[in-house]
């Protein structure tokens, strides 16, 4: 633990940690509360300037995917996946905020395209991929939605992709960030506005290696998030003259007694001379994992590498790490524009709260979302919606996103930042070090089909 104390930088993984509890997320019960078959149709808050104009339905004959919907003003149905009861329940929220904020804000409150309404219908996966699966078909089949936006997980993602690849129809996908998605597992089909495990890495690993150590260990969960997120680390510490002395060490997500792979860690540290602990996590565990790090020794062993992550977590995890340096995705006091004032000042008069870590990447989603319906004048087809999103870049709430045109990805910019405080009242945690360009963290393109 001294060396975590005294050290003056904690450079980020791609995740970014889930807190234990989600109180103070600001998401109304009517949003979050799941029924019994998990799903709700909501529209966004009501807009300062423009009130909000749309009835919810579940009329699954009500948005046919063609340009005569368009045309006779049919409501546009978006089916949003998420978790909203499990470990990931907290970025879900998150997600669905942020999301319904976006499409407000880029209808000007209207909530309608080209004369159609919008409607969303929220449902919970439970952060299980086969849920997801499942979902995604009900929501096509059963509601008759035309698009869908998703995930938390990225396993959950990796699943709901190939139901939009079936049917034809575009899936959004933020906050999940598994390179795989825009990678190995892509399809046309696919639009991802969160920004994904590489850039993280390419945000914060040329530093790491730089200026904290070259020799690494790597803990991460043993999941599909896990796995890309290792694997982006692993490539770009090791293109900067890094190198990983031991295997890294995958955990079952649900892990509660970390004692016999925290131990292959001190092996490491002792027989192999690794320096530092590159830590990948995503789940209400991390404060028990971060907990049991201390009290077996490995942080006095090992610098680590680790994540700053939402507001909650925060208080818990860093009041140990002021001074730290890191990299972050979002944090609501960087960006400096008008969309990002208004998501701030919307988001605390509509939730009581300040935008979170995942806020803003949802709000991307609703605003690239009505950028490309307003482009096919409302039409939902998939190869009119594709044309009109390659390549398309919008303002949004980090700046200027771009859809890359080989994998979809949007390009978009990251921070460096110092942690200065972790009990700010108003959560103004970290001091702007450097805002890194969507030119400086293009991952490279890893479609392989």
């Amino acid at each position: 633990m001294k060396r975590l104390i005294s050290m003056l930088i904690i450079l980020v993984t791609a995740i970014q940690l889930l807190a234990a509890c989600s109180s103070g997320t600001g998401v109304e019960p009517t949003t979050t509360n799941p029924t019994s078959e998990s799903a709700q149709t909501t529209q966004a808050p009501p807009a300062t300037t423009a009130p909000a104009a749309t009835t919810a339905s579940t009329d699954p004959t009500a948005a046919p995917t063609s340009a005569s919907a368009a045309a006779n003003g049919k409501p546009i149905k978006i089916g949003l996946i998420t978790d909203q009861s499990k470990a990931l329940s907290l970025y879900g929220s998150q997600e669905i905020n942020g999301f319904m904020l976006g499409l407000e804000y880029a209808t000007n409150g209207t909530m309608q395209v080209a004369g159609r309404p919008i409607e969303v219908i929220v449902k919970d996966d439970e952060n299980n991929p086969e849920r997801a699966r499942q979902l995604a078909r009900e929501l096509i089949e059963k509601d008759g939605v035309e698009l869908l936006q998703c995930c938390a997980s990225t396993s959950s993602a990796l699943t709901v992709i190939e139901i939009a690849k079936e049917n034809n129809i575009i899936a959004m996908i933020d906050p999940a960030a598994g390179p795989q998605i825009t990678g190995s597992n892509f399809n046309r089909f696919v639009f991802r506005t969160g920004r994904n495990t590489l850039q993280d890495a390419l945000t914060a690993g040329p530093y790491m290696v730089e200026n904290v150590g070259k020799e690494f260990v790597q803990l991460a969960p043993d999941t599909d998030f896990g796995k890309g997120s290792a694997a982006s680390w692993r490539s770009i510490i090791e293109t900067n003259g890094g190198t990983f002395v031991a295997d890294d060490v995958f955990i079952p997500a649900d892990t509660t007694d970390f004692t016999p792979y925290l131990q292959k860690l001190l092996d490491a540290a002792d027989e192999k001379q690794a320096k530092v602990l590159m830590v990948t996590w995503a789940g209400s565990n991390f404060p028990r994992l971060f907990q049991q790090m201390q009290e077996q020794g490995v942080l006095d062993k090992l610098t680590l590498a680790t994540g700053f992550g939402d507001n909650v977590t925060m208080p818990m995890v860093y009041a140990d790490a002021v001074g730290s340096v890191g990299m972050i995705a979002y944090h609501y006091t960087l960006p400096k524009n008008e969309v990002n004032d208004w998501l701030v000042e919307q988001h605390k008069a509509k939730y009581g709260s300040y935008p979170d870590l995942f806020t803003a990447g949802g709000m991307a989603s609703g605003i690239a979302t009505v950028r490309g319906l307003e482009a096919t004048k409302g039409d939902t087809n998939a190869d009119a919606l594709i044309a009109a999103l390659e390549g398309m870049s919008f303002e949004g709430p980090k700046g200027i996103y771009t859809f890359r045109k080989d994998d979809h990805q949007a390009l978009q910019p990251m921070y460096m930042v110092k942690l200065i405080s972790t009990s700010d009242p108003d959560a103004k945690f970290f001091e702007l070090l450097q805002e890194r360009t969507a030119e400086q963290t293009a991952p490279p393109v890893m479609v392989t089909k």
